[in-house]
This record gives C-alpha cells, sequence and structure tokens, in this order.
C-alpha cells in the first residue's frame, strides 16, 4: 500500500508505508556573512518554523537563539523560504493551496493563493526577484504549474482566504496543463527561468519571459524529483528517482532539446535526445535486506562548484565532487564525413566524478534511529580546511557542523621542510562576542591564528645539528670523529662521516631531523649569499666550509684589489693547479686581452709575487719558484719567516699547540716547536715534546719508530699525527701520507719539500682524487676556474649541497668562462628559492650573480644575461602594447582591428590631455574601464608622462600632508586611486571607494549585481574577494 507523506524539502514523494516519513528539515540562510549566520528549522509535525541565529560553535557544540518564527502553518506538503525576505516562507497544502506567511509578524494574516480545482501540491519554489511557483497534481482540463507575484501581494497587504472558484486571485501565469508536476527550482542567475519535473515525462525549462505558444527546452527522463541547480554554475542541474531507486543525474541545460523537437522523434543528429552528463546508477546501495533506501533530498554546494549532496532515507549523507572531463576536442564525423555537432558539444561537457565524501554514515543496528541524519543543507562558508561545510539536523534534534574532508591522511614533506599530515585539523577557537555584542571577526569556523617563531640565528634554530655544540662535555670537532672502528680517517673521510651522521651524542626530535632537510632555506634566510664572512659564521658547523669561504674571501679581496691582474693577464680565482701548471684552461681567451705567450704569463706571476712582497723559497731548488711561492700563498703559507712566528705564537696562546708545533715544523723553526708543546697543558702534548727532541738528535733506530708508532696509534688530532709522521723517519713523504691533515696543509708541504716532478705528479694526483670524490677541499687546487665544475658537480652529487656550490662558482662563471651546467644550476637554485617562497632572496641572489659576471675591459656589461620580459601592457580593445612610441603600434601579436565602435575614439590624436597622462590608450584611445562608485575612468596617471608628472607630484604633496600615525594614513592616500578588481563578478573601483564602500555594505555597489564581493572568501571579512 503507497500512502502520501509530507515532505520538507519543496516536493513531493511517495513511499511504502513502513517507512517513517521525513518530520523535521533545516534550510541555511544564503545571506549568511562572517558576522552573522542564520539558519531555518521546520518542524512538519508540528507545522512551526523557527529562524534562528548561530550562537556560538567551538567545533563540537552548536549553540542557537530563536529571533522569530510561527506555530499557526496550516498543515502542509511542501514548503520553501524566500532568497529576498528572509521573514517569508511558503507552504503547499493537500487541496492544492499555498499560504505565504510572514514569521517575524504574528499579526498579519497569512496570504492565500487558492486553485480552481482541489488536488495535492507537490512543490513550492520562491525566485529571487518575489514570483512563487507551485506544482500540483494532475487533473483534467486545469493546468498544474502556476506561477503568482508574492510581492505585489504583499504590497497591497491582501490577507482574505477566499473559496476556491469565487476568488478573483489569480496567478500571472498558468503552464503544464494535464501533467503532474514533480519539483521546482527557480535559477537564482536567472530569475524568471525555472526548471519542473513533470512525473513520468521529462525536466521542463520554462523561460517566464517568452510568449505561452514558445515551446519550452526538456530532458527526456523519468528522474524528475529533487531538482537542484549549481549555484555556481547553473548550467548543471541534478535529479532523482525516489520509488526504491538512488539513481541520480546531472544534466547540462546547453544540451537540452526544445520539446517540440523532442517530440518529432525524427532520429536525425540534431533532433536526438541527449542522456545526462554524469549519472550515478544505485548511489546508495542497500546495507540492509530488510528495508530499501530512497533518496530524500539533493542540494548543491553554495560555495563552490561541482559539490551535490545527497540524503538517503537511511541516514546516509553523500557528497559527490565533480569536475570537467578533460578532452582533445577531436571533431567526431558520421560516416559521411558531416559534423556531429550535438556529440561533440555533448562529449567536451562531460563530467566526471572526482572524489565521494561519505559525510554521514547509514542507519544500522549499532546506531539508534534518532542518531541519524534526517535533512541537511550546505553553508555559505568554508570550514578551517577551506573545504565546504554543510549544517546537519539529526533525528534526536541536534544540529551540527561537519566540514567536507580531504583524502585519506598522508604524511609529506613540504619545500619548508616541514612535516605535513593530511588528516590534521588546526585548531579551533570558540566563537566570542566583541564589545558590541557581535561574533568575531572570522565567522562561524574561526581558526586559531599560528604563531611563527622569529629567525635569530640559525645556532639557536639547529642547536640539535651543529658540529660545534657541547655534547657530553666534549667539543665535537674534526678530533671526535677522525676514527671509525680502530682505523684513522682522512680529512674527506670525515667530512663524510659528519654528513652521514650529525648526531653523535643525542637522539635528534622530529623538528631537528627535518631542520637538516631543508639547510639551504634556513642559510638563506640567514644571509647566505656572496658575503664570504657572513657565509663562514653562517655554515660554522660545517669546518670544512668555513675553510672553502675564507679561501675563498682571500682570492676575493685579491680580485677587488685587481692584485692579480698584470698587462691585462687575469689571474683571479685560479688554483694551485693551473698556478703550477700555467694552464688558464678554456678560460685562457678571457683572461688574456691580446695575444700573449706563456712567457708573459710566467712574467705576470712573477710580478704578482714581487707585488705581495712574498719571501723567497730556499729549501729545495726548483725550476719555477715563483710558482711554488704563489701556490704557497694561494694555500695560506705565504708568509715571511718574521710573520710566521707571530702567527705560530698566536696560535699557541689560544691553546691550539699541536697546530702551532706542527707550523712551526712545516717553516723549519724544530725549536719553536719544542718550546711550544713542552709549555702545553695537554698530557699528549709532553709526549710529542720528548719524540720531537729525539727527532732533533736524529735517533731513528726500529725501536724509535716502534715507539712513535704506538703513540700516533692512541692520538687522533690530526696535527699530532702530523708531527709523530715527521719524527718517526724523518721524511716529508711520510707527512704527505697522513691523509687525515687538512689537504691546504699537505699541498704547502709537497711544495715545500717536493721536486718539480714529484710536485706535479702529486698535485695531478690529488686534484683527480678530490674531483672523484666531490672533495670540497680540493677548491685549492682547482680554484674556481673551469676544472672546478666536475668538482662541484660530484660534490652535489654526495652532499646535496647545490646552495654552496652556485654561489661558489658564480664568481667566476660565466665570468670567465660559460657552462651549461652551471646555467642549470643557477636555474634549478632560482626554482628551489622560489618554491620556498623567498622570493626577494632570489632576487638578490640574481642581481648578486649579475654584478660577480661583469668581466673586466666589458665596461660594466654582465655576462649573464637578465631574464627576458616577463610582463608587457596590451590594451584590451586593440590589443596593441601600451606603449606612445609610434614605432611600436605593429609589437603586438595580434592584430588591430579594422574599425572602432567610434570614429572619434578611432581618430583620437595622441597628443589629447588623457593620452598625455597615460589614462587612455595612444593608439585607439579606448580607456580602462569606469569606476562602479564614481563612475569616472579608472586608471593612474604616469610619472614619466608631461601631464602626468604633474598629477602624480600634486598627490605626493597632498599625502606629505597627512601626518603618518602609525596607522598607515599615508600609504591608504596614495593607494586610494588604484584599481582593484572583484575576482567573482569581474567590476572594477577605485580603491579608496571599494574600502569605502565595503565598509558597511556586502554585496557589490553595481545594481542588480549580487555578488557578495566583500565575503568572497569564506571566513574573512573586509574585501576578502578583492584584488588590487
Amino acid at each position: 500500500m503507497l500512502q502520501l507523506i509530507r515532505h520538507p524539502l519543496f516536493l513531493h514523494t511517495r513511499r511504502d508505508a513502513t517507512e517513517t516519513p521525513m518530520e523535521t528539515a533545516i534550510r541555511w540562510s544564503p545571506s549568511s556573512d562572517t558576522h552573522e549566520q542564520r539558519f531555518l528549522l521546520v518542524d512538519v509535525t508540528g507545522c512551526s518554523f523557527s529562524h534562528c541565529k548561530v550562537k556560538s560553535y567551538d567545533g563540537k557544540d552548536f549553540k542557537y537563539e530563536t529571533l522569530c518564527g510561527t506555530r499557526r502553518a496550516p498543515l502542509f506538503r511542501a514548503f520553501d523560504w524566500s532568497p529576498h525576505d528572509e521573514s517569508i516562507v511558503a507552504v503547499g497544502d493537500i487541496s492544492g493551496s499555498a499560504t505565504v506567511i510572514r514569521l517575524d509578524d504574528s499579526q498579519t494574516s497569512p496570504i492565500a493563493l487558492p486553485v480552481r480545482q482541489q488536488r495535492p501540491c507537490n512543490a513550492v519554489a520562491f525566485s529571487k526577484t518575489g514570483l512563487l511557483a507551485t506544482g500540483l497534481e494532475r487533473v483534467r482540463a486545469d493546468f498544474s504549474l502556476n506561477i503568482w507575484d508574492v510581492s505585489r501581494r504583499l504590497s497591497e497587504k491582501t490577507s482574505t482566504v477566499s473559496s476556491p472558484g469565487k476568488s478573483s486571485v489569480e496567478p500571472i501565469r498558468k503552464l503544464a496543463s494535464s501533467e503532474t508536476i514533480t519539483s521546482i527550482r527557480f535559477f537564482l542567475g536567472q530569475p524568471d527561468t525555472l526548471a519542473a519535473g513533470v512525473k513520468g515525462t521529462c525536466i521542463r525549462l520554462y523561460d517566464l519571459r517568452e510568449n505561452i505558444g514558445n515551446p519550452p527546452l526538456q530532458f527526456q527522463t523519468a528522474s524528475v524529483h529533487n531538482l537542484a541547480i549549481d549555484p555556481l554554475d547553473e548550467n548543471y542541474l541534478a535529479s532523482a528517482v525516489t520509488q526504491k531507486d538512488t539513481t541520480i543525474q546531472i544534466w547540462d541545460r546547453r544540451l537540452a532539446l526544445s520539446s517540440s523537437a523532442a517530440s518529432l522523434g525524427s532520429g536525425t543528429s540534431h533532433s536526438a535526445p541527449l542522456g545526462p552528463v554524469l549519472e550515478y546508477r544505485n548511489a546508495f546501495e542497500s546495507s540492509s535486506s530488510k528495508a530499501q533506501s530512497n533518496i530524500w533530498s539533493l542540494r548543491y554546494c553554495k560555495g563552490k562548484s561541482g559539490y551535490l549532496g545527497a540524503l538517503a532515507s537511511n541516514g546516509d549523507f553523500r557528497v559527490f565532487e565533480t569536475k570537467h572531463a578533460n578532452h582533445a576536442g577531436e571533431n567526431y564525423t558520421q560516416d559521411q564525413g558531416t559534423h556531429t555537432q550535438d556529440v561533440q558539444l555533448q562529449t567536451e561537457r562531460q563530467l566526471r566524478t572526482r572524489r565521494v565524501h561519505h559525510v554521514g554514515p547509514f542507519l544500522d543496528s549499532r546506531r539508534p534511529d534518532n542518531a541519524r541524519i534526517v535533512s541537511f543543507d550546505f553553508t555559505n562558508l568554508a570550514g578551517p580546511k577551506g573545504m565546504p561545510s554543510a549544517i546537519t539536523l539529526r533525528g534526536s534534534g541536534s544540529v551540527e557542523v561537519y566540514e567536507l574532508k580531504g583524502r585519506a591522511p598522508t604524511y609529506a614533506l613540504s619545500s619548508d621542510g616541514d612535516l605535513v599530515c593530511s588528516g590534521i585539523t588546526r585548531e579551533l577557537e570558540p566563537l566570542s562576542r566583541t564589545k558590541d555584542g557581535s561574533l568575531a571577526q572570522l565567522g562561524l569556523f574561526q581558526v586559531k591564528p599560528s604563531t611563527v617563531e622569529p629567525i635569530d640565528g640559525l645556532s639557536n634554530r639547529l642547536e640539535e645539528t651543529d658540529i660545534s655544540r657541547q655534547a657530553n662535555g666534549d667539543k665535537i670537532s674534526k678530533a671526535n670523529i677522525s676514527m671509525e672502528n680502530g682505523k684513522q680517517l682522512s680529512s674527506r673521510e670525515m667530512h663524510e662521516k659528519w654528513f652521514e651522521n650529525r648526531y653523535l651524542h643525542h637522539v635528534p626530535s622530529i623538528s631537528g631531523a627535518l631542520a637538516t632537510l631543508t639547510m639551504d632555506r634556513r642559510r638563506c634566510l640567514e644571509g647566505y649569499l656572496f658575503d664570504c664572512e657572513k657565509n663562514m659564521k653562517i655554515a660554522g658547523d660545517d669546518p670544512w666550509l668555513v675553510e672553502l669561504w675564507e679561501w675563498v674571501g682571500r682570492v676575493k679581496r685579491l680580485a677587488n684589489d685587481e692584485t692579480f691582474i698584470v698587462r691585462g693577464i687575469d689571474l683571479n680565482y685560479l688554483g694551485i693547479w693551473n698556478i703550477w701548471n700555467t694552464d688558464l684552461g678554456q678560460e685562457k681567451a678571457a683572461r688574456i686581452s691580446g695575444k700573449s705567450e706563456n712567457t708573459e704569463i710566467l712574467y705576470a706571476i712573477e710580478a704578482i709575487c714581487r707585488s705581495l712582497g712574498l719571501p723567497d723559497l730556499s729549501r729545495i731548488e726548483s725550476s719555477l719558484p715563483a710558482h711554488r711561492r704563489l701556490s704557497l700563498y694561494l694555500c695560506d703559507f705565504g708568509l715571511s719567516g718574521e710573520e710566521m712566528r707571530v702567527a705560530i705564537s698566536d696560535l699557541a696562546k689560544q691553546g691550539q699547540t699541536t697546530k702551532a708545533a706542527f707550523l712551526a715544523l712545516i717553516n723549519d723553526i724544530p725549536k719553536q716547536a719544542a718550546d711550544i708543546l713542552r709549555n702545553g697543558s695537554h698530557p699528549a702534548d709532553r709526549e710529542l715534546s720528548l719524540a720531537l727532541a729525539g727527532y732533533i738528535r736524529g735517533i731513528t733506530d726500529d725501536a724509535w719508530c716502534e715507539t712513535i708508532q704506538n703513540i700516533a696509534a692512541s692520538l687522533a688530532d690530526p696535527y699530532a699525527r702530523g708531527i709523530l709522521a715527521l719524527v718517526r723517519n724523518g721524511s716529508w713523504h711520510d707527512v704527505l701520507h697522513e691523509t687525515s691533515l687538512s689537504l691546504k696543509f699537505r699541498v704547502g708541504i709537497a711544495l715545500m719539500y717536493l721536486a718539480d716532478d714529484d710536485l706535479t705528479t702529486y698535485v695531478t694526483t690529488t686534484t683527480n682524487e678530490c674531483t672523484d670524490h666531490g672533495d670540497i677541499e680540493g677548491t685549492v687546487l682547482t680554484g674556481l676556474s673551469s676544472k672546478a665544475v666536475p668538482l662541484l658537480q660530484n660534490y652535489i652529487l654526495k652532499y646535496h649541497d647545490l646552495q654552496t656550490a652556485i654561489l661558489a662558482i658564480s664568481h667566476t662563471s660565466p665570468r670567465y668562462f660559460p657552462s651549461s651546467l652551471v646555467d642549470t644550476w643557477r636555474a634549478e637554485y632560482r626554482t628551489r628559492l622560489n618554491t620556498y617562497r623567498l622570493f626577494l632572496h632570489r632576487v638578490r641572489f640574481d642581481t648578486g650573480a649579475t654584478k660577480l659576471s661583469v668581466a673586466n675591459g666589458s665596461h660594466g656589461k654582465p655576462n649573464l644575461a637578465p631574464p627576458a620580459r616577463q610582463v608587457s601592457l596590451k590594451c584590451s580593445h586593440c590589443e596593441q602594447a601600451m606603449d606612445r612610441n609610434p614605432a611600436h603600434v605593429a609589437a603586438s601579436s595580434a592584430p588591430a582591428p579594422v574599425s572602432f565602435p567610434s570614429s572619434a575614439d578611432q581618430n583620437r590624436s595622441i597628443f589629447a590631455d588623457d593620452v598625455q597622462t597615460g589614462t587612455a590608450c595612444s593608439k585607439c584611445g579606448k580607456h580602462l574601464p569606469r569606476c562602479v562608485v564614481c563612475m569616472l575612468w579608472l586608471g593612474m596617471p604616469d610619472p614619466h608622462t608631461k601631464g602626468g608628472e604633474h598629477a602624480n607630484a600634486a598627490a605626493m604633496e597632498r599625502s606629505r600632508e597627512i601626518k603618518d600615525d602609525g596607522k598607515g594614513e599615508r600609504g591608504r592616500m596614495l593607494m586610494k586611486d588604484f584599481i582593484c578588481v572583484c575576482r567573482g563578478c569581474w567590476h572594477t573601483m577605485h580603491v579608496g571607494h571599494a574600502e569605502e564602500w565595503f565598509r558597511d555594505n556586502r554585496t557589490c555597489p553595481v545594481p542588480g549585481c549580487e555578488c557578495a564581493c566583500g565575503e568572497r572568501d569564506g571566513g574573512f571579512g573586509g574585501m576578502g574577494g578583492v584584488r588590487v
């Protein structure tokens, strides 16, 4: 047996008698904003309406108060809430009459809209212009779709309820003769157009402005219930079947056929009926064989297009997220080769499902009956995560708010080095009342603002990753990581171990571990750029990088002083390998002006040695003494005897006794070395002092060598091991094999004590090893020449430190040599900074690298070409450049139009006042749009024009008269004439006028435009949707 029940969502449905009818409903006010949120509660059984206002919501408890309401409504089967006046509702009863009720005035009698022949009213719907449509059951020789002008009736204050047949009240339009109307919806953007479901036949689209004889558009389908129109894209509407079927169909009204064409049924391509663009069969599969679920409600989201909500009778609430399908747009043809336009049009407008959100689970045996969701509506405000939100009503009467969730929780690392979980929501704060009693600024869904920790030094933020931090009372240094499994590590291997295991004495926190993943970002924020001294401080946790930037700083100062430039020969930033081999490589053309022979390069090296006052080298005979002296200077060994003694004494006073003693031995000052070790405070200094004393006396027997070897096995200090390597056999070759010493020391020893051929072999072999292993210490050999590029490439692959590599090599490339690999590094580093949103830091990098690329004798012209022009201003009318130079008329990619609407505009002179001030196009004379508030032309005068110079000078003078009170008044004065555009309706206005208008208003100032420009971002007040 079937029975008729009262359905609260505008339409009538039939259900099995065993199924519980929906007894309550909820509707969200589309005019709610961040300051005040309202909704409507409907009690179908008690025939009452309650207009409510949200008091507070803390993420769990939803509190509201009733503003007004009525309990005098007649028994009804359908209702609707007026979108233009929230105090008005309309109901349709079983006799077919519609009643208009005011909720805020209990003294005013309801307005009755009777019908000629009594039959059930299945649906009522308001338009935003005050029209009311009622859909009735079918009777012979009478219309079932009546259109009433409720706004006129309200203005006449008519409250007489007359009997059918005797009333003078008549609808303004009567449609759908002898048909059953199941559902009605008005289009918001076109309030004179509505969609109506005709039972068992079609969905029909009526335009009330057309003549009665014009055939309406329609879709042939039996799915004609629960019509819903997407308010943000009204080309799409959804419908459903209610009786023992959960099929949902989505239609595109641009594909609708006229009723006359559909009735012909000719079968041609132009009249063939087209199906839905998306269909969900069995959208709600029944979880129990005892009961079959039906679709109770369909609603489209008010804040985001493509979100369709559906509620089943078992309480299952789902949201279907749709998007346009991507098609290549091929032309579909028939056998005759003609275009099948309808098929192509339908294919290009297909929708696909992006995701189905299961908001409310269906009712099962584990959940009480009153816990299911019985009604819902989408809000027009976004939730804390920016997703659409819905307000729901449960069978128990409790009101809740749901924000759609994203995908399943996943973890990922952001570009800022933060661990991101998609399932973690931000903390919500309860709404609080302000002094004036209004809700807080952010409205219903208020997000607790996150705190941003200021950057106050890399060591404070990365103390757990600092290699120089104090841990267990011992200072972490090279000596602490020089041994592994009883084996002494080389300087390169120590660097690799430091990089692989930075946490030597503690387990790091998650934040500390994540900090190392974006070390380049954090260093960049500290100012890691082209200032070598600053870079040494920022990279102070890495001793190898400190040595690198110390060396780069020395050669950079020499380059600025032009010390290494002699007779047009530029030897700046070269390494020891280049100097010793007199090889400038592929940079020779850039470093030598004119034709110069190697003899001139030799002369340049000698001249540099003389200008620097480098001491003569008398320890070994060499055919290239100047090359040795300059190479020693590059590795910080080019001091005179007295200067070296002072430097050694300073190291001893600083407590670096082993380093000072080793340096004294290298410079052939054994007595000073012995004195330093004898006066040392460390226990190992006494042992080293005794070993050095034996070396001075010339002891070299086997027992002596074994004793020295045993002492060395217990020491990890590289300088102490270097001293023992020398005193064991008295050979500097043994010292060169002590790889725990830094490369700079080993190369300096080789320059002092190896013969020419041996030195050439050692420098070449060591350079190749450093290049193959990406040893950053090898830059003292390769310099920053083209030979350093493969070394830095391997360094990047091993240490993932693109930042240091590009900052170092930018001093020489492309100044001395071009390199496609370096260009790739530079582009990647720029992209990385943009990813971190460090745009200003990227600009500083660009400008610094450009300055470094200026070669000597280039008259200040950089070798690093600036980026191509990214922005060009074009007139929207003639598509030509906004340039007053007549030679640039044809510079636009688009041809100029043949004619313009106005001959006066077409013949406008470029010497006109508005063209001269820069507020009009100099080609076609067209203006920018007008401000919708003051109706004046938009545009700021160009200060480079004759007229614009005076206008801007006057504006600046007025701004100076305003006292800067710290509130930005002077800045607002300068910005008031700028252009701002609403991203929703694209209306334009002056910034000053926009601020003044949206201070007291929410919607667009253009008459008839209902765009909420000031609230478009949902949850942000003021000019949320307006952008300058």
